[in-house]
């Protein structure tokens, strides 16, 4: 999860986002050929560009769900990436080398990809987060449980039930005295 920069006052909070956020651009991603723009190239653009994940690294790059905001006229189209070969130190060593958007975030935040601890920190961070964000993660922990259940829906429910906890350890008294422990 990153961190845009931005120009604005300080009087205006920071929003949180994905750990790749990209728009289209017609310099990098129209086909000079004239075939079709590939929504998946642009997602590993952005993995490349901000988190110096190379072509040839391993990850496994799903379409999650596709969101138009007609009010705002914006669209979005949500990928959960899993880097199977790539750790968080791998990653913060990369940046610590350059990357080639090296302005898109200036901080990364590394939280375990399992529902209680991406829920906890949702919840507990306390910044305004992007509008597309939290959807983005939820979505992500819901897709991964399913996997985790072989394929069967029901890894929903997992989910779910680590919500219902979050929701729990932040406003019981008694249960965050156990989570501290």
């Amino acid at each position: 999860m990153s961190r845009p920069r931005t120009s604005r006052p300080p009087a205006v909070h920071d929003r949180w986002n994905s750990s790749a956020n990209e728009g289209l651009a017609a310099v990098h991603d129209v086909p000079a050929d004239g075939s079709p723009i590939s929504l998946h190239a642009v997602a590993r653009r952005a993995l490349r560009e901000e988190l110096a994940v190379q072509d040839e690294d391993e990850v496994e790059l799903e379409l999650l769900a596709f969101a138009l905001d007609l009010r705002g006229h914006q669209w979005a189209a949500f990928y959960r990436a899993v880097l199977p070969g790539l750790t968080a130190d791998d990653l913060v060593r990369r940046r610590s080398r350059g990357v080639e958007d090296k302005w898109e975030h200036d901080q990364f935040r590394f939280v375990p990809a399992d529902p209680d601890s991406v829920l906890d920190f949702l919840l507990e961070e306390g910044r305004v987060w992007t509008p597309c964000a939290p959807a983005l993660f939820y979505m992500a922990l819901v897709r991964e449980a399913v996997v985790a259940r072989a394929g069967n829906p029901s890894g929903r429910l997992d989910v779910e039930a680590a919500e219902r906890r979050a929701m729990e350890r932040r406003t019981s008294p008694e249960a965050a005295r156990v989570v501290e422990a």
